[in-house]
């Protein structure tokens, strides 16, 4: 077979592989504690990348390299994050093996609804009907006394509303876990916070950027090492940018934009997640501003 036949037999391999085009469905059912439209928890890192395509982004979590925070993209807009552990429950390995611990979607995905019958949408404009909805749920308050957490364990589904006080804009996403793979609740003392967020921008030909550091304590006031902070960015235009990272041993978690324009920018944490402890949001300086000339 000559080259050009090659390069042509290539072509049609990578256009016949459903993976790459592949992404999660816009609608749907989801189950709590079980199913989301696609999959479920449970399945393989092979099986949900089957259903959903490659992931457009991966972040170790427990250890490096084992890549069990990725975001996949869905029809229409919008992407899903999910969180892996190992076969045997324990970290994830960056392995095909690796079986989904948790689903969380954004809100822009507003066409997964509960069995409950709730959805982002919902949630966004009538919060009471998820407490109606999930009557048994752990609810927690910001720091202005805002509902910011729905946890209903024995469900196994979650709904989070982060306020961007420099907007006035809520921000929902919502997650559902498995009851037997979750980790039980914390004792009460076991708890992180966001101690400081400091933002500076700088310019450099031409190009501004926007740089963040998000320091995350425990309950004593210590320095929180390996706990995923998932935030996003409000833009001039009120668009959203979503980044997640994992604090380093000195409990340091870094954002940045980069090629962006001038104008008022806000840093908003959404969640900080450390096996076997509470996120604090009502003791957590949730965000910060910057303008950028």
């Amino acid at each position: 077979m000559n080259g050009k036949l090659l390069k042509m037999a290539g072509m049609l391999v990578l256009l016949a592989s459903p993976t790459l085009l592949a992404e999660a469905p816009a609608s749907g059912v989801v189950i709590e504690g079980v199913s989301a439209p696609g999959v479920s928890l449970g399945d393989s890192r092979a099986e949900l990348e089957a259903a959903y395509g490659s992931p457009l982004f991966c972040q170790s979590v427990e250890a490096a390299g084992d890549m069990a925070a990725c975001d996949y993209p869905v029809e229409g807009g919008g992407q899903v994050s999910i969180r892996f552990r190992g076969p045997d429950g324990g970290n994830a390995g960056n392995s095909p093996a690796d079986l989904t611990h948790a689903i969380r979607w954004y809100e822009a995905v507003s066409g997964w609804v509960t069995t409950a019958g709730i959805n982002t949408a919902l949630a966004k404009t009538d919060p009471d009907a998820v407490l109606d909805a999930y009557p048994n749920g752990e609810v927690a308050y910001n720091m202005f006394g805002d509902l910011y957490r729905l946890t209903d364990r024995e469900l196994g589904v979650e709904v989070i509303w982060a306020l961007n006080f420099y907007t006035g804009l809520t921000h929902v996403n919502m997650a559902i876990f498995g009851e037997t793979i979750i980790n039980p609740p914390p004792p009460p003392d076991q708890q992180t916070h966001v101690a400081d967020i400091e933002l500076s921008s700088s310019r450099k030909k031409r190009v501004r950027r926007v740089d963040a550091s998000v320091e995350i304590q425990n309950e004593s006031g210590e320095p929180a090492g390996a706990a995923l902070v998932r935030v996003h960015w409000v833009l001039p235009d009120s668009s959203a940018v979503d980044q997640l990272d994992v604090t380093s041993l000195s409990g340091f978690a870094h954002f940045n934009l980069s090629g962006i324009a001038r104008g008022n920018y806000t840093l908003i944490v959404d969640e900080v997640d450390l096996e076997n402890h509470d996120f604090d949001s009502g003791g957590s300086v949730l965000e910060a501003s910057i303008r950028v000339k």
